[in-house]
């Protein structure tokens, strides 16, 4: 490759690179979008599930507390019943036998009632968390699709530039020597960063140390390739005539 002809080549394959990693960065943004629609999906099923749990335990408060007043209403019956019996006794001893039992279900019925207070309690703080969690979850729902719509069209808008950039992307190839493409490419796939190497005011743009300066006259010739001895990218310095473009 003569000295223009390299100089250009280093100008392509710059340029390539810019459009690699701007790719690269479509790639990198379209991968994630799924984990965050997948996130927004998970924080509703989330709220779903604190939902689920929380009016089970209202039913079951509820099914204790119409235990508790079913007790009330046997203990109630059996209360009659004692005191139907304490009329037909005629013993002292009989009838103060039934008072003690119907003192018992007395305390009982204090003790059930105490709980069912309790329990009434415990289920108005229920219903009061659960209408705060169902407006939770609408909040959730509509925020999730709102969030998965914007997704969803970066998504499209993303797939549509990796198209155009691809595309792009080929009309590059052709004008580049294939062995200085062949080498570009196994740089990028070994190593995932910058292969070309801005070289401004005596400076690797890669590593930000000085260019040897027989590094830097060598690379200024644009007779072969040069290689910053520090990082090992190829250098595209600054032309020693301002006139030719650069980068």
């Amino acid at each position: 490759m003569a000295n223009e002809s390299l100089r250009q080549q280093l100008a392509l394959l710059y340029e390539l690179q810019e459009h690699d990693r701007e790719l690269l960065s479509f790639h990198q943004r379209l991968q994630v979008i799924p984990q965050h629609i997948e996130q927004l999906e998970a924080n509703v099923t989330k709220y779903k599930d604190s939902l689920t749990t929380k009016s089970d335990q209202l039913t079951e408060v509820e099914k204790l507390q119409r235990a508790k007043n079913g007790e009330l209403e046997m203990n109630a019956v059996q209360r009659e019943k004692y005191r139907n019996e304490q009329r037909e006794v005629t013993s002292n001893e009989a009838y103060t036998a039934l008072e003690n039992q119907i003192e018992f279900l007395d305390q009982k019925d204090g003790e059930t009632e105490e709980e069912i207070l309790e329990l009434m309690e415990k289920g108005d703080q229920l219903k009061a968390e659960l209408t705060e969690l169902e407006a939770d979850v609408v909040r959730e729902d509509e925020k999730t699709t709102e969030k998965t719509s914007e997704f969803r069209s970066e998504q499209k808008n993303l797939e549509a530039q990796i198209n155009q950039k691809l595309k792009q992307r080929n009309t590059y190839l052709p004008k580049i020597d294939k062995k200085l493409s062949t080498q570009y490419h196994r740089w990028m796939e070994r190593h995932k960063t910058n292969f070309v190497a801005l070289g401004k005011n005596g400076t690797c743009g890669s590593c930000r140390l000085t260019i040897q300066p027989q590094n830097l006259k060598e690379a200024q010739k644009y007779e072969k390739l040069v290689y910053c001895s520090s990082c090992k990218r190829v250098l595209y310095v600054e032309p020693v005539d301002s006139d030719l473009p650069y980068p």
